[in-house]
């Protein structure tokens, strides 16, 4: 099964029901992590996820959402983690080390709203958005 790993924006267009010039993002994040209940694909989430989500909704609702999710792997973010995301780049180390820590879960994909904040780490992990999958 393939494994991919969730950016935080994915989560917060899913709970905050958003959408964009008549796109629903929410119903998108929606199909995305049916299609992870449905075992199509097997989520990796990191505790940057969390922090990331925390400063902008409730914990228990992310909680609750991946425990009905089924088999998820969870990683951890290090000391190391946070050293290759600053040499991989300065400017942008919020993502990456979203794309460290999918790597780091052997994400196949790294699903994301913000396609052009990610552009330069392509060579390293595919970069798709909910709708691809």
């Amino acid at each position: 099964m393939l494994k991919i790993y969730v950016d935080t924006n994915v989560y917060l267009d899913l709970f905050g029901g958003r959408s964009a010039r008549f796109m629903p993002l929410a119903d998108f994040a929606g199909h995305l992590f049916n299609q992870v209940r449905e075992k199509k694909f097997q989520l990796v989430i990191s505790d940057w996820v969390f922090e990331e989500f925390c400063k902008y909704g409730d914990e228990k609702d992310l909680r609750r959402l991946i425990s009905e999710l089924g088999d998820v792997v969870t990683i951890k973010r290090t000391q190391e983690d946070d050293k290759k995301a600053r040499e991989l780049s300065r400017a942008n180390f919020p993502d990456a080390l979203h794309v460290i820590l999918a790597k780091k879960g052997e994400a196949v994909y790294l699903v994301t709203r913000n396609l052009n904040d990610f552009a330069d780490f392509r060579h390293i992990i595919e970069i798709v958005t909910p709708e691809y999958l």
